[in-house]
């Protein structure tokens, strides 16, 4: 099971004023302990257990935003997202200035492809950490969802300038670009996706599709080959083998 990285627990405060101190700390340390025991039994491989965990910590202390997007993660890598949603929301109202807890709900919204809200969460991640590449990254694929091409294209853009050898961002803003009808912007982003993922059979596609749009055939056919000489069981197969006819028979 992949492991994660769960963010750092908070000390609870708004409870403290009708609570005693003592009281205060030792429901802090309760709901702390269920939480750690959250998760160990989430790195053992145990992720309802985990859930049971981190519902104790979070009916203990309420308002305690980590417990939240702790247990919204558990709930996310087991696929109930509707439940994930809830308690990543609970999160952001109890903390809205984390950017890491923004883009997991974010994460949530664009996965049940609400991605208006999704965008919204992702504009907030990227205000809170403008130079996280990823949340450019995410944010650039929910404006392409929607249609908002030039906006997608500069979100994009702007996680390749803090991590350039991004091969998926390159590859995607490849295809945008021909979406853009700008066949030579294309082509500059789908060479360099073959220049840091030469074994990536998506980069030699891209570079195929973008080098066919400018009717530089032998080069495309060279491209298209490359991706099934990469993976002869290639998912696109069957579309490589009717471009590389294509060009051959009536351009080539």
């Amino acid at each position: 099971m992949t492991r994660f990285r769960f963010l750092p627990f908070l000390p609870l405060v708004a409870a403290a004023v009708v609570m005693t101190p003592l009281a205060v700390q030792a429901a802090t340390v309760e709901s702390r302990a269920h939480a750690e025991k959250g998760i160990a039994l989430y790195n053992q491989g145990k992720p309802d257990a985990a859930i049971a965990e981190f519902r104790k910590a979070a009916q203990i202390d309420p308002l305690n935003a980590d417990y939240h997007n702790d247990l919204s993660l558990v709930l996310q890598s087991q696929g109930k997202l509707a439940e994930a949603t809830k308690e990543a929301s609970l999160a952001v109202k109890f903390r809205p200035g984390s950017a890491a807890s923004q883009a997991n709900l974010a994460d949530l919204l664009q996965k049940q492809k609400s991605y208006a809200d999704a965008e919204t969460h992702y504009r907030l991640a990227v205000r809170l950490d403008p130079k996280n590449a990823q949340y450019h990254y995410k944010l650039g694929l929910s404006l392409q969802a929607q249609k908002k091409l030039a906006h997608a294209e500069r979100e994009l853009t702007k996680a390749l300038t803090y991590r350039p050898k991004d091969v998926e961002a390159l590859i995607i803003l490849t295809n945008l670009l021909r979406e853009e009808k700008k066949p030579e912007e294309a082509v500059e982003q789908a060479r360099l996706a073959v220049k840091y993922g030469p074994g990536n059979p998506d980069a030699h596609l891209a570079l195929a599709d973008s080098l066919k749009d400018l009717h530089k055939d032998s080069e495309s056919v060279k491209e298209y080959q490359a991706v099934l000489r990469i993976k002869p069981g290639y998912a696109n197969a069957a579309y490589v083998n009717q471009c590389i006819d294509y060009l051959k028979d009536r351009r080539i």
